[in-house]
């Protein structure tokens, strides 16, 4: 790695503060670009350096000649632009705001559509998305995902279980058609293809960031620092870093990393490596690939919070070629490389010439070197169910008399206070035998890596040995025998048509067992199992019968989804209906729908109230000043009126915003549940649950949603 020398090929001052990752840059005029930002809570600023924009909403900027600014009434949140009028090569600027969404011609000065968005918007993309032909806008809420035409019509609508935090429109399954990947704040990176979910992938953190690389990879950043790319739902590498990434994109033939710190890498595609790095001098806001200069090739294009924004590194440039003419850089790394090598294998070595020497020890000497070490020394691994602490516990053994003196135990998103875990008896506790507990939070399969220190107790120096297990997706699960008779009245139900000997094989693939499942005959058509989780000490029961019904018991209907999908994968099912009925989850189903009903109603009421009480202000400013012409007291009390009516318009202010906080969370409570009810189906039969249940919620039908939940849309068959 080296720093960068490069110096940029232009500078420019905004003198604005811009607000982090909201910042886009588009041809308004269809020619040239424009960079523009939100600078403040409900300011937006646009650089022209090729020319003025059309007079209109956006006033130029008496700060800077080349910059204009359009005041809005809102908070911006987000921002976006893409050519949404089919009948135009111009770009439409897309500006959230917490409640609403706004489509604005910057050239012709005129709305697209202005619409409401209840569930909140959180990020905004625009791109082509499945069949699809025109350029969509894909709006990111709190808990769900909808795309937009030029119009302002719905083209479609899904839930998700978390805060949309990015999206990207990519080529997941090499159809030629695009599909949507949505990071969310629960750590997943979630799949949409036709309106629905087709591919899942578990990480260690909130998605803050994606980015196409190339037709079959795809770049993510994490809350946590993490970034690293997959390709083709595989990953390929992952580095970690004390700052959170704030923006990737693929410039040439390595992948830019711009840091919340204002530090801006280059890395390579296959292995992560840091090829070069610069500094800026303030925290960074965005940064964007673009031909900023119209010069035929794309610059990146780097803004700091302080309004600084220049192009470090030019992607017609190439890294290899840099690197060419420094040949002792190379040399440098190469022999740096090959030393710790060396060094590697030396101490390697001598640990081997010590365990010759221990074995040729003489009886008159029977001192044992610090390093000694018995030739046929393995390490072994267990996880094992600890009912007791309510944890799973990983034992990790020798084979003979050394004790292990510490594990390393790595996995991601088990341990609370990172992916690491270390455990270091006491000299006096030292044994062959060392327990690990584990936590997982969540149903996903991990691969737990362990590094172990075996020796002696008295040894000096310890050997390490390296192992990785792989926990099943449901390990949390303990299988018990005894009998039950009352499984209570929280299930799901449905059929299928496979052989019992098929689904002894997927219960132990993604089940922690004892003992295997084992078919005693070929006469056996039955498999009842039943489970106790470990967590909340909550049960479940799976019955497969005869004639091909299944019912998976349990109050968990998040549980049961998860339980679907994964043997839905297993069996390559492509549509499965379902029968369910979880208690639960209806009633708390039933309150938030209600709930957001009454914060409808209040907000309504608010509206009206706040402006009746501004009517009332903007009639009185003037009786108070003509009063100031013939009588002060009558003066004093119109403005004594206005003060009263300014304090209770600022009581419905926060009132307004308290409830629009409860009727977001009530949205995404509501729209999880919908989203685990979705999960009890796959296929058309779960694309048509969403489909219904967005009638039903625009319908504000309870009855409705609850019959979707329990049977799905009966009109598909």
């Amino acid at each position: 790695m080296q720093l960068s020398t490069v110096q940029p090929v232009f500078k420019l001052e905004l003198n604005h503060k811009i607000t982090p990752d909201v910042v886009t840059i588009a041809k308004y005029d269809g020619t040239h670009p424009c960079l523009t930002a939100s600078a403040g809570y409900d300011k937006i600023i646009i650089h022209h350096p090729h020319g003025g924009i059309a007079s209109g909403r956006a006033q130029r900027s008496q700060a800077h000649g080349e910059v204009s600014e359009l005041n809005l009434s809102q908070a911006v949140i987000a921002l976006a632009a893409g050519p949404l009028r089919p009948d135009t090569g111009r770009d439409m600027l897309l500006i959230g705001s917490p409640t609403q969404i706004l489509a604005y011609d910057v050239h012709d000065n005129t709305d697209l559509f202005f619409k409401e968005a209840p569930d909140g918007v959180n990020v905004i993309t625009t791109g082509f998305f499945g069949k699809h032909t025109e350029t969509l806008a894909i709006i990111g809420g709190n808990s769900s995902v909808q795309a937009i035409d030029w119009e302002g019509n719905e083209v479609f609508w899904n839930v998700v279980s978390g805060k949309v935090c990015a999206m990207i429109t990519f080529d997941f399954d090499k159809d030629g058609e695009n599909e949507l990947l949505i990071g969310c704040d629960d750590s997943f990176i979630r799949v949409l293809k036709n309106n629905q979910f087709i591919a899942e992938i578990a990480e260690t953190g909130p998605i803050l960031c994606l980015s196409p690389v190339n037709e079959v990879r795809f770049a993510y950043g994490l809350a946590n620092g993490t970034i690293g790319i997959y390709e083709e739902g595989i990953r390929l590498w992952r580095v970690k870093s004390k700052q959170n990434a704030l923006a990737l994109q693929w410039s040439g033939d390595t992948l830019a990393c711009c840091w919340s710190n204002g530090r801006v890498d280059w890395r390579e595609g296959t292995t992560g490596r840091v090829l070069r790095r610069v500094q800026m001098r303030a925290n960074a806001a965005a940064m964007l690939l673009a031909d900023y200069r119209s010069v035929g090739a794309p610059d990146l294009v780097c803004v700091s919070d302080k309004g600084e924004g220049y192009p470090p590194y030019q992607e017609n440039t190439s890294f290899n070629a840099a690197t060419k003419n420094m040949p002792s850089e190379e040399d440098r790394l190469a022999i740096t490389e090959l030393f710790n090598k060396k060094q590697a294998l030396m101490v390697e070595l001598q640990h081997y010439e010590a365990n010759a020497a221990s074995g040729s020890v003489s009886l008159d000497n029977l001192e044992r070197p610090a390093s000694a070490m018995p030739t046929n020394t393995r390490l072994q691994v267990a996880i094992l169910h600890s009912p007791e602490e309510a944890c799973l516990q990983l034992a990790v053994s020798t084979n003979n008399e050394t004790v292990v003196r510490a594990a390393l135990v790595l996995a991601e998103g088990i341990f609370e206070s990172g992916e690491t875990f270390i455990r270091h008896p006491q000299p006096s506790q030292l044994r062959s035998l060392l327990h690990v507990p584990l936590r997982p939070p969540r149903d996903v399969p991990v691969d737990v890596h362990i590094k172990a220190l075996i020796g002696y107790p008295d040894s000096e120096q310890f050997h390490i040995f390296e192992l990785t297990k792989q926990l099943p997706r449901f390990a949390m699960y303990q299988s018990f025998t005894k009998e039950v008779r009352n499984k209570g009245n929280s299930y799901v139900t449905f059929r299928i048509t496979e052989r019992v000997q098929r689904i002894c094989i997927w219960v132990n693939q993604n089940f922690l067992l004892e003992e295997e499942l084992n078919i005693e005959s070929e006469e056996t058509k039955e498999l009842h199992v039943n489970l106790l989780c470990m967590r909340d000490q909550s049960y479940l029961y799976m019955d497969f019968a005869a004639d091909g019904q299944v019912k998976f018991s349990t109050h968990d209907i998040r549980l049961a989804g998860d339980l679907i999908q994964s043997l839905a994968v297993y069996l390559n099912l492509t549509d499965l209906q379902s029968v369910a009925q979880f208690p639960e989850a209806e009633k708390k189903l039933r309150e938030e729908m209600e709930h957001v009903s009454q914060i409808g109603e209040m907000r309504s009421r608010l509206a009206a109230e706040t402006a009746e009480r501004a009517q009332l202000i903007t009639a009185l400013l003037p009786a108070a000043q003509d009063a100031a012409a013939y009588d002060l007291r009558e003066m004093l009390n119109r403005y004594k009126e206005v003060v009263m009516l300014n304090e209770e318009l600022l009581t419905g202010c926060y009132i307004r915003r308290s409830t629009q906080e409860q009727a977001v969370a009530s949205l995404k409570s509501l729209h999880t549940i919908l989203q685990q009810a979705v999960r009890l189906r796959v296929g058309k039969y779960s694309k048509a649950v969403v489909a219904a249940s967005r009638k039903a919620v625009q319908a504000n039908n309870i009855e409705a949603l609850i019959k979707i939940i329990q049977v799905g849309d009966s009109l598909v068959t």
